[in-house]
């Protein structure tokens, strides 16, 4: 079986999402994230995903159209609405949004609501921990995957 690069990969998967129905930045952002999962051996959210993804985009379950929005920002926290979307851009805002506050006022909590599976929460925390902040990721779902490792 052939290996494919991380970039390749990115691609291949970025261009069935559009072609199931996904905006651009919206599959470039779900590839990113199932081609990451998949280079660090999770393949339950890696490329595997990708069939899954492009099911729900062309049956409606999730909106390839949406764009995040912000709807509430208050103190120190923010809410970002996903619109039905797959959960990737919203989650990029999210964390975009939660380290400009962060930076502004020391800490921020983000949310984001109406979204779709978020994949492998760690790597939304990535670019905090780039902008040098500590993040920590939740997510609420029906009991449907094992704990790491078992």
């Amino acid at each position: 079986m052939p290996l494919l690069g991380f970039d390749e990969a990115l691609q291949l998967a970025a261009v069935q999402l559009r072609k199931a129905g996904a905006s651009h930045d919206m599959a470039v952002s779900t590839a990113r994230a199932l081609v990451l999962a998949e280079a660090q051996g999770i393949s339950s959210h890696g490329l595997v995903r990708v069939q899954q993804y492009c099911g729900h985009l062309a049956n409606g379950r999730a909106k390839g159209d949406a764009e995040p929005s912000l709807l509430r920002r208050k103190g120190t926290a923010v809410l970002v609405d996903a619109r039905q979307g797959l959960a990737f851009p919203a989650c990029d805002f999210a964390v975009s949004e939660a380290i400009g506050m962060a930076r502004d006022v020391g800490i921020c909590i983000a949310a984001v609501t109406n979204s779709h599976h978020a994949g492998v929460l760690v790597d939304h925390l990535r670019p905090g921990a780039d902008a040098k902040f500590v993040g920590l990721a939740f997510a609420n779902s029906p009991a449907a995957m094992p704990a790491a490792g078992g």
